[in-house]
C-alpha cells in the first residue's frame, strides 16, 4: 500500500514537471516571436541604433587610446566623427554615380545579351519557340532606378546613425562603475565580464571583417580594371559591402561580375575566362581561408546557425537585417555561453570545432580522471583547423 502511494506521488510529480517544462518551453517561444514583431514594427528605430552601437564598438578604441594621450575625449569624438563623415560621403558619392552609370547602360548590355542569345540559338539551331522570355529584364532597371532615387533619402536615416553615435562615443554606457552600482558585486562582476566579452569579441570581429572586406573590395576593383570590365569601382564598392553577409554576399558578386563579363566580352573568351577564374579565386583566398585563419575559433558559429540567422534578421529588418546577422548572433552566442543553463545553447551554435583552449582545459580536468584524459580527441578527430593549431 505504501509502496503503491509512493510511486503515485512519484508519477504525480513528474507529470507536473513535464508540464512546467512545456509551459516554460511556450512561453519562451511566444517571448521571441513577440520579440521579433517588436523589432520589426519599430526597425526604423532600433537599426540605427544598433548599427550605432556596433559602429562605436570599432570606434571607441580610438577615442580611448586618444584620450589616454591626453587629448580631450570631446575632441577625439569630433575627429573620429569628422574622419567618418568624410568617408562616408566618398563612398556614398561614389556608390551613387557608379549606379546611375549603371542604369544608363544597362540597355546596352540587354542588348548585347540578347543579340548572344541568338546567336548560340543560331549555332546550335534550337527551336525558337524554346528562346527564353526575358521580361524580367524590364523590371530590373525600373528597380535599379527606384534604388538611386532611395540613395538620396537615406541621409536623414544615416542621420539618426551619427546622432545615436556622438552620444555613444562620447560617455562610456557600458563602463565597469555603472555596473558596480547597479548591481550587488557578484553580480556586477558576472554581467560586466559577459559586457567586456561581447565588446571585444565583436569589435574584434568587426575590425577584422572590415579588413578583410575592404581587401577583397580593392582585389575586386583592381582586377576588373586591369581586364578592362566595366563598372569596376561598383563592383570593388559592392564586394566590400557584400561580403558582410557570408556566402550569399560573395555568391552575388561572382555571379553578376562573371555574367556581366560573358556579355561583355563576347567572344573574347581570353577576357571571359580571366574574369571566371580570377572572380571565384578572390573570394575563396579571402572569404574561406584568411578571414577564418584572421578571426580564429572565438566567433565560432555553425554553418546552419548563420544560415538561419540570415533568414530570421533578414525577416525582420530586410536587407539590413541579413548586414547585421552575423554580429548580432555572435553577441548573442556570447551572451549565453556566459549564463551557465543555456550555456549548452551556446556550444550547439558553434560548428563543433574544439579550440585550443578548450583542449587544455579538458586536459586539465582529465588529468585528475586517466579515463577521461584517454578520451581526449586528436585533432584529425575533432576537425579542428583554428590557427592555434598550426
Amino acid at each position: 500500500m505504501r509502496l503503491s502511494l509512493h510511486t503515485g506521488v512519484t508519477s504525480l510529480y513528474n507529470e507536473g514537471v513535464k508540464t512546467r517544462n512545456m509551459q516554460t518551453i511556450f512561453i519562451g517561444i511566444l517571448t521571441v516571436l513577440a520579440v521579433g514583431a517588436v523589432l520589426h514594427l519599430l526597425k526604423n528605430v532600433f537599426i540605427p541604433l544598433v548599427i550605432a552601437a556596433l559602429l562605436s564598438l570599432m570606434l571607441s578604441p580610438l577615442v580611448n587610446r586618444m584620450q589616454r594621450l591626453k587629448i580631450p575625449r570631446i575632441i577625439g569624438v569630433i575627429f573620429v566623427m569628422a574622419a567618418l563623415i568624410v568617408l562616408l560621403y566618398v563612398v556614398g558619392r561614389l556608390f551613387y554615380s557608379s549606379l546611375r552609370t549603371f542604369t544608363q547602360v544597362y540597355g546596352a548590355y540587354q542588348f548585347r545579351f540578347v543579340s548572344i542569345l541568338e546567336q548560340l540559338w543560331l549555332r546550335w539551331d534550337i527551336p525558337a519557340e524554346y528562346f527564353p522570355q526575358l521580361g524580367w529584364t524590364r523590371g530590373l532597371i525600373d528597380r535599379l532606378v527606384a534604388i538611386t532615387g532611395t540613395f538620396v533619402s537615406a541621409g536623414s536615416y544615416l542621420g539618426l546613425v551619427l546622432l545615436f553615435l556622438i552620444f555613444m562615443l562620447a560617455e562610456n554606457a557600458l563602463s565597469w562603475r555603472k555596473f558596480r552600482r547597479a548591481f550587488p558585486r557578484k553580480v556586477s562582476i558576472q554581467v560586466g565580464r559577459a559586457v567586456a566579452d561581447v565588446t571585444q569579441q565583436v569589435a574584434r570581429y568587426l575590425t577584422v571583417k572590415t579588413l578583410i572586406s575592404a581587401v577583397t573590395g580593392i582585389l575586386v576593383w583592381l582586377t576588373l580594371s586591369l581586364i578592362g570590365q566595366d563598372l569596376a569601382p561598383l563592383w570593388g564598392l559592392l564586394a566590400f559591402l557584400l561580403n558582410y553577409i557570408p556566402n550569399l554576399g560573395s555568391f552575388f558578386i561572382m555571379a553578376a561580375t562573371m555574367t556581366l563579363g560573358l556579355i561583355q566580352f563576347y567572344p573574347e573568351w581570353n577576357r571571359v575566362a580571366a574574369v571566371w577564374i580570377t572572380m571565384p579565386m578572390i573570394q575563396i583566398i579571402m572569404g574561406n581561408i584568411l578571414d577564418p585563419q584572421l578571426q580564429g575559433d572565438q566567433l565560432d558559429l555553425s554553418p546552419l546557425v548563420i544560415l538561419i540567422s540570415l533568414v530570421v534578421w533578414g525577416w525582420i529588418w530586410g536587407v539590413t537585417g541579413m548586414f547585421l546577422a552575423v554580429p548580432l548572433t555572435v553577441g548573442l552566442k556570447i551572451i549565453l555561453a556566459h549564463i551557465h543553463s543555456l550555456k549548452p545553447v551556446a556550444v550547439m551554435m558553434g560548428s563543433g570545432k574544439m579550440s585550443r583552449s578548450f583542449r587544455r582545459q579538458w586536459r586539465r580536468s582529465g588529468g585528475k580522471d586517466k579515463g577521461k584524459a584517454e578520451e581526449m580527441p586528436t585533432d584529425a578527430e575533432s576537425g579542428d583547423a583554428s590557427p592555434d593549431n598550426q
